[in-house]
Protein backbone atom coordinates (compact mmCIF):
# COMPACT_ATOMS: atom_id res chain seq x y z
CA UNK A 1 0.00 0.00 0.00
CA UNK A 2 1.31 3.48 -1.00
CA UNK A 3 1.68 6.10 2.12
CA UNK A 4 1.80 9.91 -0.05
CA UNK A 5 2.98 11.28 3.45
CA UNK A 6 6.02 9.58 3.68
CA UNK A 7 6.85 8.49 -0.66
CA UNK A 8 7.10 5.10 0.30
CA UNK A 9 5.41 2.11 -1.07
CA UNK A 10 4.43 -0.67 2.00
CA UNK A 11 3.80 -3.70 -0.64
CA UNK A 12 1.01 -5.84 1.46
CA UNK A 13 1.36 -9.22 0.98
CA UNK A 14 0.18 -10.72 -2.60
CA UNK A 15 1.03 -6.63 -3.82
CA UNK A 16 3.82 -7.37 -6.05
CA UNK A 17 1.46 -9.52 -8.13
CA UNK A 18 -0.32 -6.64 -9.34
CA UNK A 19 2.59 -4.80 -10.47
CA UNK A 20 3.79 -4.24 -14.26
CA UNK A 21 6.52 -6.96 -14.82
CA UNK A 22 5.63 -8.84 -11.42
CA UNK A 23 8.05 -11.65 -11.63
CA UNK A 24 11.09 -8.82 -11.99
CA UNK A 25 9.46 -7.30 -9.04
CA UNK A 26 9.18 -10.39 -6.85
CA UNK A 27 12.88 -11.18 -7.52
CA UNK A 28 13.97 -7.61 -6.16
CA UNK A 29 11.50 -7.98 -3.19
CA UNK A 30 13.66 -11.72 -2.54
CA UNK A 31 16.63 -9.99 -2.70
CA UNK A 32 15.88 -7.18 -0.42
CA UNK A 33 15.14 -9.99 2.39
CA UNK A 34 18.18 -11.79 1.28
CA UNK A 35 20.42 -8.65 1.58
CA UNK A 36 18.78 -6.56 3.93
CA UNK A 37 19.04 -4.03 1.55
CA UNK A 38 18.81 -3.30 -2.62
CA UNK A 39 18.54 -0.76 -5.35
CA UNK A 40 17.58 -1.26 -9.28
CA UNK A 41 15.55 0.35 -12.15
CA UNK A 42 11.88 -1.34 -12.47
CA UNK A 43 8.83 -0.48 -14.17
CA UNK A 44 6.16 1.84 -12.08
CA UNK A 45 3.09 2.43 -12.52
CA UNK A 46 3.28 1.12 -15.49
CA UNK A 47 5.16 -1.12 -18.29
CA UNK A 48 6.33 1.96 -20.04
CA UNK A 49 7.51 3.99 -17.18
CA UNK A 50 10.74 2.61 -15.34
CA UNK A 51 11.89 3.86 -11.94
CA UNK A 52 14.73 4.00 -9.51
CA UNK A 53 13.76 1.83 -6.21
CA UNK A 54 15.77 1.04 -3.31
CA UNK A 55 14.52 -1.28 -0.73
CA UNK A 56 15.46 -1.81 2.91
CA UNK A 57 14.42 -5.12 4.78
CA UNK A 58 13.11 -5.21 8.08
CA UNK A 59 13.46 -8.13 10.35
CA UNK A 60 10.37 -9.20 10.83
CA UNK A 61 10.54 -9.96 7.04
CA UNK A 62 8.63 -6.82 5.96
CA UNK A 63 10.06 -4.63 2.94
CA UNK A 64 10.02 -0.67 2.58
CA UNK A 65 10.64 0.72 -1.33
CA UNK A 66 11.50 3.73 -1.81
CA UNK A 67 10.26 4.71 -5.28
CA UNK A 68 12.88 7.64 -7.40
CA UNK A 69 15.74 8.99 -5.94
CA UNK A 70 18.26 7.70 -3.90
CA UNK A 71 17.19 8.17 -0.07
CA UNK A 72 19.82 8.13 3.09
CA UNK A 73 21.02 5.27 4.10
CA UNK A 74 20.13 6.40 7.32
CA UNK A 75 16.63 7.28 6.61
CA UNK A 76 15.89 3.56 5.22
CA UNK A 77 17.04 2.16 7.92
CA UNK A 78 15.02 4.31 10.51
CA UNK A 79 11.83 3.73 8.58
CA UNK A 80 12.73 -0.08 8.45
CA UNK A 81 13.32 -0.18 12.06
CA UNK A 82 9.63 1.46 12.12
CA UNK A 83 8.36 -0.88 9.60
CA UNK A 84 7.46 -3.59 12.08
CA UNK A 85 5.83 -1.00 13.71
CA UNK A 86 3.95 0.54 10.84
CA UNK A 87 3.10 -2.98 9.86
CA UNK A 88 1.30 -3.78 13.15
CA UNK A 89 -0.39 -1.07 13.03
CA UNK A 90 -1.51 -1.84 9.71
CA UNK A 91 -2.57 -5.37 10.58
CA UNK A 92 -4.27 -3.75 13.68
CA UNK A 93 -6.60 -1.72 11.35
CA UNK A 94 -7.34 -4.45 9.06
CA UNK A 95 -7.96 -6.82 12.38
CA UNK A 96 -10.39 -4.29 13.72
CA UNK A 97 -12.17 -3.89 10.35
CA UNK A 98 -11.97 -7.86 9.86
CA UNK A 99 -13.44 -7.72 13.61
CA UNK A 100 -15.68 -5.01 12.95
CA UNK A 101 -17.42 -6.61 9.71
CA UNK A 102 -17.47 -9.97 11.70
CA UNK A 103 -19.39 -8.48 14.65
CA UNK A 104 -21.98 -6.83 11.80
CA UNK A 105 -22.23 -10.42 10.25
CA UNK A 106 -22.42 -11.91 14.13
CA UNK A 107 -25.10 -9.29 15.15
CA UNK A 108 -26.91 -10.61 11.93
CA UNK A 109 -26.73 -13.82 12.54
CA UNK A 110 -27.91 -13.39 15.94
CA UNK A 111 -30.90 -11.27 14.60
CA UNK A 112 -31.60 -14.14 11.93
CA UNK A 113 -31.26 -16.48 14.48
CA UNK A 114 -33.96 -14.54 16.69
CA UNK A 115 -36.19 -14.54 13.92
CA UNK A 116 -35.77 -18.51 12.93
CA UNK A 117 -36.28 -19.11 16.86
CA UNK A 118 -39.39 -17.12 17.03
CA UNK A 119 -40.89 -18.90 13.69
CA UNK A 120 -39.77 -22.53 15.13
CA UNK A 121 -41.87 -21.34 18.45
CA UNK A 122 -44.77 -20.31 16.52
CA UNK A 123 -44.36 -23.24 14.24
CA UNK A 124 -44.25 -25.40 17.30
CA UNK A 125 -47.36 -24.20 18.79
CA UNK A 126 -49.24 -24.10 15.58
CA UNK A 127 -47.94 -28.21 15.63
CA UNK A 128 -49.41 -28.63 18.93
CA UNK A 129 -52.55 -27.00 18.04
CA UNK A 130 -52.58 -29.16 15.20
CA UNK A 131 -52.36 -32.00 16.89
CA UNK A 132 -54.75 -31.23 19.43
CA UNK A 133 -57.65 -30.70 16.71
CA UNK A 134 -56.44 -33.58 15.23
CA UNK A 135 -56.96 -35.42 18.52
CA UNK A 136 -59.79 -34.06 19.24
CA UNK A 137 -61.60 -34.98 15.71
CA UNK A 138 -60.25 -38.31 16.58
CA UNK A 139 -61.95 -38.26 19.33
CA UNK A 140 -65.01 -37.43 18.36
CA UNK A 141 -65.04 -39.80 15.20
CA UNK A 142 -64.55 -42.54 17.85
CA UNK A 143 -67.72 -40.64 20.12
CA UNK A 144 -69.55 -40.45 16.65
CA UNK A 145 -68.96 -44.09 15.28
CA UNK A 146 -70.15 -45.53 19.65
CA UNK A 147 -73.31 -43.69 19.42
CA UNK A 148 -73.84 -44.51 15.57
CA UNK A 149 -73.57 -48.00 16.21
CA UNK A 150 -75.91 -47.77 19.48
CA UNK A 151 -78.81 -46.14 17.09
CA UNK A 152 -78.23 -48.97 14.32
CA UNK A 153 -78.05 -51.79 16.63
CA UNK A 154 -81.03 -50.75 18.75
CA UNK A 155 -83.61 -51.05 16.41
CA UNK A 156 -82.31 -53.94 14.90
CA UNK A 157 -82.30 -55.83 18.07
CA UNK A 158 -86.02 -56.64 18.59
CA UNK A 159 -86.03 -57.62 15.03
CA UNK A 160 -83.41 -60.17 15.27
CA UNK A 161 -84.91 -61.70 18.42
CA UNK A 162 -88.28 -61.75 17.15
CA UNK A 163 -86.87 -63.27 13.72
CA UNK A 164 -84.42 -65.76 15.69
CA UNK A 165 -87.21 -66.91 18.18
CA UNK A 166 -89.81 -67.28 15.24
CA UNK A 167 -87.04 -69.20 13.04
CA UNK A 168 -87.25 -72.33 15.29
CA UNK A 169 -91.00 -72.35 16.05
CA UNK A 170 -92.40 -75.63 14.64
CA UNK A 171 -95.74 -74.32 15.19
CA UNK A 172 -94.78 -71.72 11.99
CA UNK A 173 -95.33 -73.37 8.48
CA UNK A 174 -91.64 -74.03 6.89
CA UNK A 175 -92.28 -71.63 3.77
CA UNK A 176 -92.78 -68.54 6.84
CA UNK A 177 -90.07 -70.17 8.43
CA UNK A 178 -87.83 -69.23 5.41
CA UNK A 179 -89.02 -65.80 4.92
CA UNK A 180 -88.13 -65.26 8.65
CA UNK A 181 -84.48 -66.99 8.25
CA UNK A 182 -84.30 -64.54 5.42
CA UNK A 183 -84.82 -61.83 7.54
CA UNK A 184 -82.39 -62.95 10.48
CA UNK A 185 -79.51 -62.99 7.88
CA UNK A 186 -79.99 -59.28 6.53
CA UNK A 187 -80.09 -58.30 9.94
CA UNK A 188 -77.32 -60.27 11.05
CA UNK A 189 -75.38 -58.68 7.71
CA UNK A 190 -76.34 -55.02 8.73
CA UNK A 191 -74.64 -56.08 12.06
CA UNK A 192 -71.39 -57.07 10.39
CA UNK A 193 -70.81 -53.76 8.48
CA UNK A 194 -71.53 -51.97 12.68
CA UNK A 195 -69.00 -54.71 13.64
CA UNK A 196 -66.63 -53.70 11.04
CA UNK A 197 -67.02 -50.25 11.59
CA UNK A 198 -66.18 -50.55 15.30
CA UNK A 199 -63.42 -53.26 13.99
CA UNK A 200 -61.67 -50.44 11.92
CA UNK A 201 -61.52 -48.29 15.10
CA UNK A 202 -60.34 -51.06 17.65
CA UNK A 203 -57.47 -51.32 14.59
CA UNK A 204 -56.79 -47.91 14.41
CA UNK A 205 -56.43 -47.73 18.12
CA UNK A 206 -54.52 -50.61 18.55
CA UNK A 207 -57.54 -51.86 21.17
CA UNK A 208 -57.87 -55.44 19.23
CA UNK A 209 -57.20 -57.73 21.66
CA UNK A 210 -56.76 -61.36 20.62
CA UNK A 211 -57.85 -64.38 22.78
CA UNK A 212 -55.28 -66.85 21.22
CA UNK A 213 -55.22 -71.27 21.19
CA UNK A 214 -54.17 -73.61 19.50
CA UNK A 215 -56.97 -74.28 16.95
CA UNK A 216 -56.81 -76.25 13.54
CA UNK A 217 -56.90 -73.72 10.40
CA UNK A 218 -58.62 -76.67 8.36
CA UNK A 219 -61.57 -76.73 10.67
CA UNK A 220 -61.74 -73.54 10.74
CA UNK A 221 -61.97 -72.39 6.86
CA UNK A 222 -64.28 -75.47 6.45
CA UNK A 223 -66.70 -73.77 8.97
CA UNK A 224 -66.37 -70.37 7.01
CA UNK A 225 -66.88 -71.92 3.99
CA UNK A 226 -69.90 -73.79 5.10
CA UNK A 227 -71.75 -70.15 6.35
CA UNK A 228 -70.89 -68.98 3.09
CA UNK A 229 -72.53 -72.04 0.83
CA UNK A 230 -75.22 -72.05 3.30
CA UNK A 231 -76.36 -68.91 2.35
CA UNK A 232 -79.77 -69.73 0.68
CA UNK A 233 -80.63 -66.14 -0.41
CA UNK A 234 -77.57 -65.93 -2.63
CA UNK A 235 -76.94 -67.99 -5.98
CA UNK A 236 -73.37 -68.60 -5.65
CA UNK A 237 -70.36 -69.91 -8.01
CA UNK A 238 -68.84 -72.99 -7.52
CA UNK A 239 -66.71 -73.13 -4.35
CA UNK A 240 -64.15 -75.78 -4.46
CA UNK A 241 -62.05 -76.93 -1.16
CA UNK A 242 -58.69 -78.74 -1.43
CA UNK A 243 -57.49 -78.97 2.01
CA UNK A 244 -53.78 -79.98 1.14
CA UNK A 245 -51.61 -78.43 3.95
CA UNK A 246 -49.98 -81.02 5.86
CA UNK A 247 -49.24 -78.69 8.74
CA UNK A 248 -52.37 -76.90 9.60
CA UNK A 249 -52.65 -76.01 13.02
CA UNK A 250 -51.48 -72.44 14.09
CA UNK A 251 -51.90 -70.22 17.27
CA UNK A 252 -54.67 -67.61 16.76
CA UNK A 253 -57.86 -65.95 18.03
CA UNK A 254 -60.04 -68.79 16.00
CA UNK A 255 -63.16 -65.98 15.93
CA UNK A 256 -60.58 -63.34 14.20
CA UNK A 257 -58.85 -65.98 11.67
CA UNK A 258 -62.21 -67.03 11.02
CA UNK A 259 -63.27 -63.47 10.38
CA UNK A 260 -60.66 -63.49 7.76
CA UNK A 261 -61.27 -66.31 5.96
CA UNK A 262 -65.49 -65.49 6.01
CA UNK A 263 -63.57 -62.04 4.61
CA UNK A 264 -61.85 -63.45 1.75
CA UNK A 265 -65.02 -66.03 0.69
CA UNK A 266 -67.47 -63.60 0.59
CA UNK A 267 -65.07 -60.90 -1.23
CA UNK A 268 -64.49 -64.06 -4.40
CA UNK A 269 -67.93 -64.63 -3.97
CA UNK A 270 -69.18 -60.88 -4.53
CA UNK A 271 -66.71 -60.37 -7.31
CA UNK A 272 -67.24 -63.48 -9.58
CA UNK A 273 -70.01 -64.56 -11.86
CA UNK A 274 -72.68 -67.70 -11.28
CA UNK A 275 -70.46 -69.70 -14.45
CA UNK A 276 -67.07 -69.07 -12.44
CA UNK A 277 -65.29 -70.72 -10.17
CA UNK A 278 -63.58 -70.15 -6.50
CA UNK A 279 -60.86 -72.37 -5.50
CA UNK A 280 -60.08 -72.31 -1.95
CA UNK A 281 -56.29 -73.68 -1.46
CA UNK A 282 -54.00 -74.80 1.56
CA UNK A 283 -50.36 -75.80 1.03
CA UNK A 284 -47.19 -75.58 3.37
CA UNK A 285 -44.97 -72.87 2.23
CA UNK A 286 -40.96 -73.42 1.91
CA UNK A 287 -40.89 -71.87 5.25
CA UNK A 288 -43.05 -74.46 6.78
CA UNK A 289 -46.18 -71.55 7.30
CA UNK A 290 -50.01 -72.43 6.75
CA UNK A 291 -50.95 -71.13 3.33
CA UNK A 292 -54.77 -70.40 2.43
CA UNK A 293 -55.19 -69.39 -1.53
CA UNK A 294 -58.59 -67.99 -2.51
CA UNK A 295 -58.76 -68.03 -6.25
CA UNK A 296 -61.56 -66.79 -8.27
CA UNK A 297 -62.22 -66.44 -12.05
CA UNK A 298 -64.18 -62.66 -11.38
CA UNK A 299 -63.61 -59.39 -12.64
CA UNK A 300 -59.98 -59.26 -11.03
CA UNK A 301 -57.95 -55.90 -10.31
CA UNK A 302 -56.39 -53.60 -12.35
CA UNK A 303 -52.61 -52.73 -11.76
CA UNK A 304 -52.92 -49.94 -10.34
CA UNK A 305 -55.25 -50.67 -7.93
CA UNK A 306 -53.47 -53.54 -6.09
CA UNK A 307 -51.58 -50.92 -4.10
CA UNK A 308 -54.77 -49.74 -2.14
CA UNK A 309 -57.12 -52.63 -2.10
CA UNK A 310 -56.28 -53.61 1.35
CA UNK A 311 -57.05 -49.73 2.29
CA UNK A 312 -59.89 -48.83 3.94
CA UNK A 313 -62.94 -47.92 1.82
CA UNK A 314 -61.32 -48.93 -0.93
CA UNK A 315 -62.60 -51.02 -4.02
CA UNK A 316 -60.56 -50.31 -6.45
CA UNK A 317 -63.06 -47.89 -8.45
CA UNK A 318 -66.22 -45.62 -8.09
CA UNK A 319 -68.20 -48.33 -10.36
CA UNK A 320 -66.96 -51.27 -8.79
CA UNK A 321 -68.73 -49.52 -5.81
CA UNK A 322 -71.70 -49.00 -7.41
CA UNK A 323 -72.23 -52.18 -8.77
CA UNK A 324 -71.21 -54.21 -5.67
CA UNK A 325 -71.65 -52.29 -3.13
CA UNK A 326 -70.35 -52.77 0.67
CA UNK A 327 -68.02 -50.52 2.65
CA UNK A 328 -64.99 -51.71 1.74
CA UNK A 329 -63.66 -52.56 5.67
CA UNK A 330 -63.49 -56.41 5.14
CA UNK A 331 -59.88 -56.60 3.30
CA UNK A 332 -58.75 -53.45 5.30
CA UNK A 333 -59.87 -55.55 8.86
CA UNK A 334 -58.52 -58.71 7.42
CA UNK A 335 -54.94 -57.43 6.16
CA UNK A 336 -54.62 -56.08 9.92
CA UNK A 337 -55.82 -58.97 11.40
CA UNK A 338 -53.37 -61.14 9.66
CA UNK A 339 -50.59 -58.56 10.75
CA UNK A 340 -51.49 -59.20 14.10
CA UNK A 341 -51.33 -62.59 14.19
CA UNK A 342 -47.71 -62.33 12.71
CA UNK A 343 -48.79 -63.56 9.53
CA UNK A 344 -49.02 -61.88 6.05
CA UNK A 345 -51.83 -61.47 3.20
CA UNK A 346 -51.38 -60.28 -0.27
CA UNK A 347 -53.27 -59.70 -3.20
CA UNK A 348 -52.00 -61.45 -6.78
CA UNK A 349 -54.17 -60.47 -10.25
CA UNK A 350 -52.87 -60.57 -13.51
CA UNK A 351 -55.55 -57.37 -14.82
CA UNK A 352 -59.18 -56.60 -14.87
CA UNK A 353 -61.11 -59.75 -16.28
CA UNK A 354 -58.39 -62.11 -15.14
CA UNK A 355 -59.63 -63.02 -11.63
CA UNK A 356 -57.82 -62.83 -8.10
CA UNK A 357 -55.75 -64.72 -5.66
CA UNK A 358 -55.93 -63.47 -1.82
CA UNK A 359 -52.84 -65.68 -0.26
CA UNK A 360 -53.07 -65.35 3.43
CA UNK A 361 -50.01 -67.45 5.33
CA UNK A 362 -49.64 -67.88 9.47
CA UNK A 363 -46.98 -69.56 11.05
CA UNK A 364 -48.22 -73.22 11.89
CA UNK A 365 -47.43 -75.16 14.33
CA UNK A 366 -46.92 -78.78 15.56
CA UNK A 367 -49.69 -80.88 16.37
CA UNK A 368 -47.96 -82.42 19.20
CA UNK A 369 -48.27 -78.46 20.77
CA UNK A 370 -52.03 -78.37 20.75
CA UNK A 371 -53.02 -78.59 24.50
CA UNK A 372 -56.07 -80.76 24.92
CA UNK A 373 -58.98 -78.31 25.48
CA UNK A 374 -60.79 -78.94 28.60
CA UNK A 375 -64.49 -80.43 27.12
CA UNK A 376 -67.25 -77.92 27.41
CA UNK A 377 -69.64 -78.65 30.09
CA UNK A 378 -73.32 -79.34 28.48
CA UNK A 379 -75.44 -76.27 29.11
CA UNK A 380 -77.36 -77.09 32.11
CA UNK A 381 -81.21 -77.00 31.65
CA UNK A 382 -83.14 -73.62 32.15
CA UNK A 383 -84.98 -73.40 35.13
CA UNK A 384 -87.07 -70.93 36.33
CA UNK A 385 -85.16 -67.93 36.90
CA UNK A 386 -86.56 -64.44 38.47
CA UNK A 387 -85.49 -61.34 36.26
CA UNK A 388 -85.38 -57.70 36.06
CA UNK A 389 -85.15 -56.66 32.31
CA UNK A 390 -84.39 -52.74 32.39
CA UNK A 391 -85.14 -51.58 28.82
CA UNK A 392 -86.44 -48.25 27.87
CA UNK A 393 -86.75 -49.13 24.39
CA UNK A 394 -90.74 -50.71 24.42
CA UNK A 395 -90.81 -52.35 21.30
CA UNK A 396 -87.80 -54.43 22.60
CA UNK A 397 -88.69 -54.66 26.31
CA UNK A 398 -92.12 -56.14 25.49
CA UNK A 399 -90.84 -58.65 23.22
CA UNK A 400 -87.83 -59.96 25.28
CA UNK A 401 -90.13 -60.35 28.20
CA UNK A 402 -92.60 -62.22 26.15
CA UNK A 403 -89.91 -64.27 25.03
CA UNK A 404 -88.47 -65.23 28.34
CA UNK A 405 -91.40 -65.87 29.87
CA UNK A 406 -92.19 -68.51 26.93
CA UNK A 407 -88.86 -69.87 28.38
CA UNK A 408 -90.48 -70.45 31.63
CA UNK A 409 -88.95 -67.10 33.50
CA UNK A 410 -90.42 -64.60 35.59
CA UNK A 411 -89.85 -61.21 34.52
CA UNK A 412 -90.53 -57.85 36.27
CA UNK A 413 -89.72 -54.99 33.48
CA UNK A 414 -88.40 -51.05 34.22
CA UNK A 415 -88.25 -48.96 31.82
CA UNK A 416 -85.73 -46.23 33.57
CA UNK A 417 -82.98 -46.34 36.61
CA UNK A 418 -85.40 -45.04 39.43
CA UNK A 419 -88.09 -47.77 38.80
CA UNK A 420 -84.94 -50.39 38.29
CA UNK A 421 -83.04 -49.66 41.92
CA UNK A 422 -86.31 -49.60 43.32
CA UNK A 423 -87.49 -53.21 42.35
CA UNK A 424 -84.72 -54.32 42.69
CA UNK A 425 -83.74 -53.10 46.31
CA UNK A 426 -86.98 -54.09 47.04
CA UNK A 427 -87.33 -57.49 45.54
CA UNK A 428 -85.26 -60.31 44.91
CA UNK A 429 -84.35 -61.23 41.88
CA UNK A 430 -81.82 -64.24 40.31
CA UNK A 431 -80.64 -61.97 37.12
CA UNK A 432 -80.60 -58.14 35.99
CA UNK A 433 -80.86 -57.71 32.37
CA UNK A 434 -80.18 -54.10 31.56
CA UNK A 435 -79.47 -51.61 28.74
CA UNK A 436 -76.95 -48.57 29.35
CA UNK A 437 -78.44 -45.53 27.96
CA UNK A 438 -81.78 -45.21 30.16
CA UNK A 439 -83.82 -41.86 29.98
CA UNK A 440 -82.76 -40.78 33.53
CA UNK A 441 -79.34 -42.64 34.35
CA UNK A 442 -77.43 -45.37 33.10
CA UNK A 443 -77.38 -49.02 33.42
CA UNK A 444 -73.95 -48.48 35.48
CA UNK A 445 -75.60 -46.69 38.03
CA UNK A 446 -78.34 -49.70 38.27
CA UNK A 447 -75.65 -52.07 38.77
CA UNK A 448 -73.79 -50.52 41.43
CA UNK A 449 -76.81 -49.58 43.28
CA UNK A 450 -77.78 -53.36 43.69
CA UNK A 451 -74.38 -55.16 43.53
CA UNK A 452 -73.71 -54.73 47.40
CA UNK A 453 -77.41 -55.68 48.01
CA UNK A 454 -78.73 -58.10 45.81
CA UNK A 455 -77.03 -61.40 44.76
CA UNK A 456 -78.20 -61.10 41.15
CA UNK A 457 -76.54 -61.59 38.42
CA UNK A 458 -75.76 -58.83 35.50
CA UNK A 459 -76.19 -58.59 32.04
CA UNK A 460 -75.69 -55.97 29.85
CA UNK A 461 -77.39 -55.58 26.84
CA UNK A 462 -76.03 -52.65 24.83
CA UNK A 463 -75.47 -50.86 21.23
CA UNK A 464 -71.94 -49.70 22.55
CA UNK A 465 -70.08 -52.76 22.19
CA UNK A 466 -66.27 -51.09 21.95
CA UNK A 467 -63.61 -52.67 24.45
CA UNK A 468 -63.62 -50.03 26.89
CA UNK A 469 -67.77 -50.33 26.99
CA UNK A 470 -67.08 -53.97 28.23
CA UNK A 471 -64.38 -53.18 30.38
CA UNK A 472 -67.09 -50.34 31.71
CA UNK A 473 -69.91 -53.08 32.36
CA UNK A 474 -67.18 -55.79 33.99
CA UNK A 475 -66.23 -52.85 36.50
CA UNK A 476 -69.48 -51.82 37.38
CA UNK A 477 -70.89 -55.23 38.54
CA UNK A 478 -71.84 -57.04 35.27
CA UNK A 479 -70.75 -60.41 34.55
CA UNK A 480 -72.20 -60.51 30.60
CA UNK A 481 -71.71 -57.94 27.87
CA UNK A 482 -74.33 -58.57 24.89
CA UNK A 483 -74.22 -56.12 21.87
CA UNK A 484 -77.07 -55.99 20.05
CA UNK A 485 -79.18 -56.96 18.12
CA UNK A 486 -78.55 -60.17 20.07
CA UNK A 487 -80.75 -63.17 18.55
CA UNK A 488 -83.04 -64.59 21.01
CA UNK A 489 -81.16 -68.08 21.17
CA UNK A 490 -77.70 -65.69 22.39
CA UNK A 491 -79.74 -65.01 25.21
CA UNK A 492 -81.26 -67.93 26.30
CA UNK A 493 -77.40 -69.56 26.09
CA UNK A 494 -76.21 -66.53 28.28
CA UNK A 495 -78.89 -67.19 30.74
CA UNK A 496 -77.97 -70.99 30.64
CA UNK A 497 -74.67 -70.39 31.78
CA UNK A 498 -74.92 -69.27 34.71
CA UNK A 499 -75.50 -72.28 36.79
CA UNK A 500 -78.33 -72.94 39.58
CA UNK A 501 -76.14 -73.45 42.06
CA UNK A 502 -75.03 -69.91 41.92
CA UNK A 503 -77.59 -68.43 43.21
CA UNK A 504 -78.19 -70.70 46.53
CA UNK A 505 -74.36 -69.56 47.12
CA UNK A 506 -75.04 -66.19 47.26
Amino acid sequence: MHDRELGILLPAPGFQQTLPEAKTWCGFLERCLENSFQEGELSFPTSGATKHVTGFAAEDGSVVVFLGGKPELDQGVDISLLLPILAAAFEGERIATVAEGTTTVAKQAATQAKLLAASLDRARIELRHTLGEARRANAAKDRFLAVLSHELRTPLNPVLMAASAMETDPNIPPEIRADISMIRRNVELEARLIDDLLDLTRIANSKVQLQRKIVDGHELLEEATAVVRGDPSAVQPAIVLELGATRHHIDGDPARIQQVFWNLIRNAVKFTPLDGRILIRTKNSETGAFRVEVIDTGIGIAPEALSKIFNAFEQGDTDINRAFGGLGLGLAISYALAELHGGTLRAESAGVGQGATFVFELPAVEHSAIALEPATPAPIESDCRRILLVEDHATTAALMARLLRKRGHQVDLAYNKTDAIALGLRDEFDIVISDLGLPDGTGFEVMEALRTKSRAVGIALTGYGMDADVAQTMRAGFQFHLTKPVDAQKLYQTIEQIPTAQFAQE
